[in-house]
């Protein structure tokens, strides 16, 4: 598995890459470049589902996908190992059972969504979420903390002060949504970049469709970073890279790498 930090360090040197083309850059591409990771996750949220999300919703699933990734990639402290709570020791072990080898653990699955994800006598759903990041925060280091809840609502509105995010208020709840003409300019900078696309296809020499579309996407990651990819939509990790491409197998986005757990596991 690709360590945390080695993906964060291509991911940097793709950026820093990026911004020396900045004369040529739309501007719109530079939104993810200068996004902060939390910002960046709550808009592959919004392009990926494209409906609106109450403020609660976003915390609870970005939350989610950064407790699954804590987990997943290993980076508790070995010598921390041993002083855990059983409460999330046991989720530790069920969840790396769960997905072990891309195929899914029924049993598991059903352990993780009862025990830490639904509501019992003793505790809320909410509550069990909150104590599973508590307990994940005092042992990892300071960069992988997973982010708070003041964090991620000054992230909103730092994005509607931006005009990328509207809200407007149904009832009693307030429901954040894409800025209409953002999205308009998202959507008119999304089809570019796939009709770039079929073009490199179109151009490979390859003679079979799989290896056309991997000569493409080979060539769309080495001219943009993939965090603007994914800003995108343009999912580059379903194409089979070889080689030195290895490490682009999975999307740098948690959301993109976890929604899909997040909607068997939970009940949000």
């Amino acid at each position: 598995m690709t360590s945390v930090i080695t993906e964060e360090n291509n991911q940097l040197k793709d950026i820093e890459q990026f911004k020396q083309n900045l004369v040529a850059v739309p501007a719109i591409d530079l939104i993810p470049v200068y996004a902060s990771p939390v910002e960046r996750e709550i808009f592959n949220l919004f392009f990926l589902l494209l409906t609106d999300l109450t403020a609660k919703y976003i915390e609870k699933t970005i939350q989610t996908a950064y407790i699954f990734d804590r987990v997943e990639s290993e980076i508790i402290p070995q010598e921390k190992e041993g002083k855990i709570s059983a409460f999330l020791e046991e989720f530790i072990s069920l969840f790396r059972r769960y997905n072990r080898f891309g195929s899914i653990d029924k049993f598991a699955a059903k352990e993780i969504r009862l025990k830490y994800f639904s509501p019992d006598e003793n505790m809320s759903a909410e509550a069990k979420r909150l104590k599973l990041i508590t307990e994940i925060n005092k042992i990892v280091d300071k960069k992988y903390k997973i982010p708070s809840h003041s964090l991620i609502k000054s992230s909103l509105l730092n994005l509607e002060t931006q005009r990328y995010l509207d809200t407007k208020k149904t009832g009693t709840r307030i429901l954040w949504h894409l800025n209409p003409e953002f999205y308009q300019r998202w959507q008119e900078r999304r089809n570019q970049l796939i009709n770039e696309f079929e073009k490199y296809k179109k151009e490979s020499k390859e003679k079979l469709p799989a290896d056309r579309d991997t000569d493409a996407i080979i060539t769309m990651i080495n001219k943009y970073p993939t965090i603007v990819l994914e800003f995108y939509d343009i999912a580059y990790w379903h194409v089979s890279l070889k080689g030195e491409n290895k490490r682009f197998k999975k999307p740098i986005s948690l959301i993109y790498r976890y929604l899909d757990d997040i909607n068997i596991l939970t009940r949000y």
